[in-house]
């Protein structure tokens, strides 16, 4: 009985914090995996960073496909949970237990966000000021502020920078 109570006090507090610092775990659809890596044109030996990988289905996807991939997560469980998905596929993917924001992403070629409306504004400011030219933006859900996105779907956006 004691597991099973540290494991909901943890889901719980990781969700807490996660809702805190950008967005509550919501994986991304499956099908939405490819598409998106597909539309934003990650190729091998680029560099993919997610910031708040939950699960890190898109970091595996990423590595699989020759990229190399950094995922950050706030929550200890689903940091767990990804560093089980991606332990096998290391070094060229990592999943680090900190908080993204202060995180450069001057290397990235593609990131991916899934973040809450009231935190995209901060995203903006970090994007703009961080990404290199030609880097791509995968927002799930919710639109970057003053940035028209290159391809918009009913789940996700693509900006380029």
């Amino acid at each position: 009985m004691l597991p099973i109570l540290v494991l909901v006090l943890l889901l719980l507090i990781g969700f807490l914090i996660g809702g805190l610092m950008g967005a509550p775990w919501v994986p991304s659809r499956r099908i939405d995996v490819e598409a998106m890596l597909d539309a934003a044109k990650l190729n091998r030996g680029q560099r993919f960073v997610e910031l708040g990988c939950g699960d890190g289905r898109l970091v595996a996807a990423a590595v699989k496909r020759g990229a190399y991939a950094i995922g950050y997560e706030i929550n200890p469980l689903l940091w767990f949970i990804a560093m089980l998905r991606v332990a096998r596929l290391y070094p060229r993917a990592q999943v680090r237990l900190a908080n993204f924001w202060p995180r450069p992403l001057i290397e990235a070629d593609v990131v991916m966000v899934f973040l809450m409306p009231k935190f995209m504004p901060r995203l903006a400011a970090k994007a703009k000021n961080e990404l290199k030219p030609g880097a791509r933006l995968i927002s799930y859900v919710f639109e970057v502020p003053g940035k028209r996105p290159i391809i918009k779907t009913d789940h996700w956006l693509i900006y380029k920078y």
